[in-house]
């Protein structure tokens, strides 16, 4: 006859006991190299906040340090697009934004914030999902859509035509 007991016993030390050395091996690990800690986001990376801005051929991407203060001195209106690296959407949505900005070049500000590396923004905006889209007119959202499909690029450009 089986000794459950005894096999299920051992069961739950040997899981115990991996959870103890996960749990060391994560505190411990960084404490003995420094170097293998991973840095925290910062939102003044060159992935974070960035306008796409067209030069005539191509969209030059250009850091924005402060976003507060760059939507109070932007006269025109923002096109705000939260994405994120993993979205499958938003990498969709990529081409589309581009040539947003391509369009809209001396009329309208095209910027695109990365919501892993500048959360804080994100959650100032309510951002629950993404890609999300963002009109801001005179540092206020005019209009915003979640998501990505046909016909996003006119509705983005409906809004954009709306406030201007």
């Amino acid at each position: 006859m089986v000794d459950y007991q005894s096999k299920i016993k051992i069961g739950v030390y040997a899981v115990v006991s991996l959870a103890v050395l996960a749990i060391l091996a994560v505190v411990l690990v960084p404490l003995i190299f420094p170097g293998t800690a991973k840095p925290a986001a910062d939102a003044t990376s060159t992935d974070a906040v960035y306008e796409l801005v067209w030069n005539g051929t191509t969209n030059d991407h250009v850091v924005i340090e402060d976003f507060t203060a760059y939507m109070a001195a932007t006269k025109e209106p923002i096109l705000i697009d939260f994405w994120a690296e993993w979205c499958g959407p938003c990498r969709a949505a990529a081409p589309t934004i581009e040539k947003l900005a391509e369009t809209y070049a001396g009329k309208a500000h095209v910027v695109k914030i990365n919501t892993d590396l500048a959360g804080e923004i994100a959650q100032a905006f309510g951002v629950t999902g993404i890609p999300n889209f963002v009109i801001v007119q005179d540092s206020a959202v005019v209009n915003s859509l979640t998501g990505f499909g046909d016909g996003v690029e006119q509705s983005l450009s409906d809004m954009l035509d709306s406030v201007m």
